[in-house]
């Protein structure tokens, strides 16, 4: 029996001890840690690599505009039917530094063309900037999140590495990547961003209890003064390549409220496509690849 406990002793010792040290790499904080799968011990290594390839996200985020076509989809309550479509052309820049961050450019593209017409303009996408997800294991970000391995997935011909993730912002408007959860698919042998899905930090937990209050609500006549809780899924395709790199292709959010079973309703569905990227002061790809060095 002694021998046993010992053994019992030991494991538990070395089990604590690597968990330490892989949590000690990780910021401390306060909110869930997501689902996870796959090697807990990969993780730092794979996270150094991804630092050392954000460098080249980050010389390329000035580098580049392109046209923007957003899509908005409302929808009707209870039928979900699609009642309206608008949608909207935009010239896109993404400007800013490490330092004080970067914002998103959008002149208005009129109907004419006409560049006189053009104007500078900033709608409410309900989500982060997409090319801000691209900087995503930048210094900047990277000490905002916890990170856990969630296992491997085959998208196309290459290997994915999947990697959840937990911002530690509340969630206000939603306009910062910090205030997001869920999951980044990485290319096992570039490290090149694939896709990213997300939704609020502790969305899940969140909005029963919101919904509870909601039904409990002041009423007049039948119809509740608050507002019903309302919830959204994020997901973002990189499937531009230049340089090397990959850059946003397809974005999409959707606004759904939740209905007193719990159900979600779709509400609103606002796509974003990248189209005709223009790059610039911008040497071969040999030449801008020579960035990425050992940290």
């Amino acid at each position: 029996m002694g021998a046993r406990m010992r053994e019992r002793r030991s494991r538990a010792v070395a089990g604590g001890a690597l968990a330490a040290l892989l949590w000690a790499s990780l910021p401390a904080s306060g909110f869930p840690a997501p689902a996870t799968g796959g090697d807990p011990g990969s993780l730092p290594p794979l996270l150094d690599r991804l630092a050392r390839r954000a460098l080249l996200y980050e010389k390329a985020a000035l580098g580049f505009s392109c046209e923007e076509t957003v899509i908005l989809g409302k929808f009707e309550a209870k039928s979900g039917e699609s009642k309206r479509e608008e949608r909207t052309l935009y010239n896109y820049l993404y400007e800013g530094n490490p330092q004080s961050g970067y914002q998103e450019i959008r002149m208005l593209v009129e109907k004419n063309g006409s560049p006189k017409e053009s104007r500078l303009t900033d709608p409410d996408l309900h989500a982060p900037h997409a090319y801000d997800w691209a900087l995503l294991f930048t210094d900047r970000h990277r000490a905002h999140f916890r990170f856990e391995p969630a296992g491997e997935e085959l998208v196309g011909f290459h290997v994915a590495r999947i990697l959840g993730f937990s911002g530690s912002a509340p969630f206000l408007k939603g306009r910062e990547i910090e205030e997001w959860s869920g999951r980044v698919w990485v290319d096992g042998e570039t490290g090149n961003f694939v896709k990213v899905e997300a939704a609020p930090n502790q969305q899940d937990e969140r909005l029963p209890l919101q919904r509870d209050q909601w039904l409990r609500s002041f009423r007049l006549g039948a119809i509740p003064i608050k507002r019903q809780p309302r919830g959204y899924h994020y997901k973002l395709s990189f499937t531009v390549e230049k340089l090397g790199l990959t850059f946003p292709g397809e974005a999409e959010t959707r606004l759904f409220v939740l209905t007193p079973e719990g159900e979600e309703e779709i509400r609103e569905r606002i796509a974003q496509r990248f189209r005709k990227y223009v790059f610039f002061n911008v040497q071969s790809q040999e030449e801008f690849l020579r960035t990425e060095t050992p940290r």
